[in-house]
């Protein structure tokens, strides 16, 4: 089994859940955060002036073989500026 780290806009959590859901996916976390960027980099007012994004971290946990499907699946949806994946080593549950 392999944990997946998925950092999205908080604009697409949505589809993301909906996507999880579609592929019998039921078992993930969620959690709000804030990128932090230069303000040339942000896009509204609101953003400009707290200097920071809505964004947000799904955990998943899946298996080995399922890896790299779903995660060419996900690139093949959201931009390289919409989503940042990180996955670790095989776990083992204690």
């Amino acid at each position: 089994m392999r944990l997946i780290e998925i950092y999205i806009s908080e604009q697409h959590k949505d589809t993301l859940v909906d996507l999880f859901l579609e592929d019998g996916f039921d078992d993930f976390y969620y959690f709000s955060c804030y990128q932090y960027a230069a303000s040339s980099m942000l896009l509204s007012e609101k953003e400009q002036v707290s200097g920071r994004k809505d964004y947000g971290i799904f955990r998943i946990f899946i298996q080995d073989s399922t890896t790299p499907t779903f995660i060419q699946k996900l690139k093949a949806i959201f931009s390289k500026d919409q989503m940042r994946i990180i996955t670790y080593f095989p776990l083992s549950e204690l």
